[in-house]
């Protein structure tokens, strides 16, 4: 564990920043057994259990992802969750709407540092690598257009997509840090009412927002 040894130092040695590991993991043991500093924060990627079965291979389940964020979450440590890519499919909104009644269930909103939405967003080298790999995938299968020089869903879908996932957490709307990854400002204004200035704006709200639920002295 020589790379997290140092991370983690890293981390502890500057108290001024917050440290993210995002993951997929269940294997949170080393995390367990050291002593953390206070500014680390541990998020994980989430998906519906058929997306994770046909598009994440070789990857820890929807349960065992949540079940190690609680376990870390008991630590003290603050936790993350990311929704990317959100998918579109028949049935969508009742998976999704599980997970989010099962995290605002299982956790409380002074346990969660941040939440973040994103979408399936490709450019033209991506989509023709992950076509050569041959991996088996339905992810080029989606109806994409072009969205600011990259491509991704209709922003109708968008909307759509991103809307059921933000009103399922309307409980935690004034409570955790919620932002949408890599999306246009219209469509922050549609769904959640509102937009920040500036990346300056926006990097400091989430500092901000995130920090005060570290115990950092």
């Amino acid at each position: 564990n020589g790379i997290l040894d140092a991370q983690l130092d890293f981390a502890g040695k500057n108290p001024n920043v917050i440290f993210e590991f995002k993951t997929k993991t269940k294997n949170i043991d080393y995390f367990l057994s050291v002593d953390l500093p206070p500014n680390i924060m541990v998020c994980w990627s989430l998906n519906p259990q058929i997306i994770i079965d046909h598009e994440e291979h070789f990857t820890a389940s929807l349960e065992e992802r949540i079940t190690a964020a609680r376990r870390l979450s008991n630590k003290g440590v603050i936790i993350g969750f990311h929704f990317h890519p959100i998918v579109h499919y028949e049935g969508f909104e009742k998976d999704y709407n599980k997970i989010i009644n099962t995290l605002i269930s299982t956790f409380s909103a002074d346990e969660v540092g941040m939440i973040s939405l994103g979408t399936l967003t490709f450019i033209k080298p991506a989509i023709k690598s992950l076509r050569s790999l041959g991996i088996p995938s339905k992810v080029l299968q989606i109806p994409m257009e072009d969205a600011s020089g990259k491509y991704s869903y209709p922003i109708e879908t968008k909307e759509k997509i991103f809307g059921t996932v933000w009103n399922a957490f309307t409980p935690w709307h004034n409570k955790v840090f919620f932002y949408f990854c890599m999306e246009e400002r219209n469509l922050w204004k549609t769904v959640m009412g509102t937009c920040y200035k500036s990346n300056n704006d926006f990097e400091n709200a989430l500092f901000k927002n995130v920090f005060s639920k570290m115990n950092v002295s």
